[in-house]
Order: C-alpha cells, then sequence, then structure tokens
C-alpha cells in the first residue's frame, strides 16, 4: 500500500545547474502524486555561494528535508558515467580546517535505493564537495583516495550544512558525468555561466580555438548525454518525494 505525506510535509531539492532542476521538475509533474504541491526545486546556480542562497530561500518556504540533486564528477575508478550514487555521507573539502562528515539519513538512503535498483546504474557511496570546480583525472583520483568519496560536487555541503543547522533531514543524490579517468577541457568549463545555464556557443568558439580538445569534447560530449539521460531516468524513478517518506 503507498502511503502519502502529511500536507504539511515540504521537500526542497537544490541543483547547481539550470538542466538538473528541469529534470527534477518535470518528473515531479509528471508523478502525478498527491502532495507534489509541497515540492519546491531551485537551481541556484554552481558553487557553495549559490546553493546557500537557494536553501536560504527554500528554508523560508517551510521546508521539511534537503535534497542535493544533479551531476557530479566521478572520483573512484570503474564507476562510469551515468551511474546514479546516493549519498552516505559529505566531505567538506572547502571547509577551512576541514570539518567531520555529514551524514546523510540512513531510512532515506535506504529508501531511495530500494526505488533506484533496477531503474538505473546505482551506488552508495560518500560524496565530496568543494568550493571549486575539480576537473583534472589526477586531482578527482586523490580525492577519492584521500575521502573514499565516489564523486565529487560543489553544492552538497552547502545543503548538509543546512540541514544539520535546521535539524531536519538531508539526501544528495548525484549522477555520475565525468568519469574519474576524464579530464574535463577548459573549453567546456568555459561554456558555463553563473546562473547555472549553459551557452553552447561559447563552448563551440572555445573547442574551435583548441583543436587539440575536439576528441576529449567528444567523449565528454557522450559522457554528457548518458548522464542527462540517467538523471531523468532517476527522477523519474524517484519523483515526487526520492524517497524522503
Amino acid at each position: 500500500m503507498t502511503s502519502y505525506p502529511s500536507p504539511a510535509f515540504r521537500l526542497g531539492i537544490v541543483t547547481g545547474l539550470q538542466f538538473e532542476a528541469d529534470i527534477a521538475r518535470r518528473a515531479v509533474a509528471a508523478s502525478n502524486a498527491p502532495g507534489q504541491d509541497g515540492i519546491m526545486v531551485l537551481s541556484g546556480g554552481p558553487g557553495p555561494e549559490n546553493a546557500g542562497r537557494a536553501v536560504a530561500e527554500l528554508m523560508t518556504f517551510g521546508v521539511s528535508a534537503l535534497l542535493s540533486f544533479g551531476v557530479a564528477g566521478g572520483c573512484a575508478p570503474d564507476i562510469p558515467a551515468g551511474t546514479a550514487i546516493v549519498a552516505t555521507a559529505i566531505h567538506d573539502l572547502g571547509a577551512q580546517g576541514g570539518s567531520p562528515p555529514f551524514y546523510t539519513n540512513r531510512e532515506w538512503q535506504r529508501r531511495l535505493r530500494s526505488i533506484l535498483l533496477g531503474n538505473t546504474l546505482v551506488e552508495q557511496a560518500a560524496l565530496a564537495s568543494t568550493d571549486m570546480s575539480v576537473v583534472g583525472s589526477t586531482e578527482k583520483q586523490s580525492i577519492h583516495a584521500d575521502t573514499g568519496a565516489a564523486a565529487v560536487d560543489m553544492e552538497s555541503a552547502t545543503v548538509a550544512r543546512a540541514s544539520v543547522d535546521a535539524a531536519i533531514p538531508f539526501m544528495a543524490l548525484r549522477v555520475i558525468l565525468d568519469p574519474a579517468d576524464l579530464n574535463l577541457p577548459r573549453s567546456a568549463m568555459e561554456g558555463f555561466t553563473g546562473t547555472g545555464e549553459t551557452d553552447s556557443l561559447a563552448v563551440l568558439k572555445s573547442t574551435m580555438r583548441r583543436p587539440n580538445e575536439i576528441i576529449p569534447m567528444v567523449r565528454l560530449a557522450i559522457s554528457d548525454h548518458k548522464a542527462r539521460k540517467a538523471l531523468a531516468k532517476t527522477a523519474d524513478a524517484a519523483a515526487p518525494f526520492f524517497g524522503a517518506i
């Protein structure tokens, strides 16, 4: 028997990129489930500062739980693009002097993994969160060696910290975009705007100025396609509540 939340339950979903928010919103709307009007999705833009502003706005909405959702860079070897990571913990690598990991809610982990099994590739593992983009394969693999994190993003630690401060549960659900052995080409990074959107023309112009990046860009494009498809499939399976209840 399916259970639905009380009218007071509200889930806040934070993304760094606009396409991630679009995917989450479409999945929530398509679920047609009771209580979906209690779910708010916000993309504040990439990075901890933007995530902080999004979280602050969600807090005024009176959220009962927070989810960090989107794509991430792979850190663990042999985890391919398109794999969903249900976070067990968040290592905040941007914290001054370091900080203990933030642990996600175990029941939420269990429910979300159960929902996703059979629908997409899924791993239950720790994530790392930084205050700047991690583009090199050596750096990504070093993060895994130092922390055990399977992937890295720029928003989840902010979401985790806000949740702890507010004494509400949190989760991070991230899909691997660039595997651990893939160096992100400079051309790809120049296409991201501060609002979390992608300037395709800027990417194309940058690639044309750097013909040596054409092959890496092709590989990245293939990984990006896999990740977006998997993120949509993950959202469709988990929406509207993403295992929060």
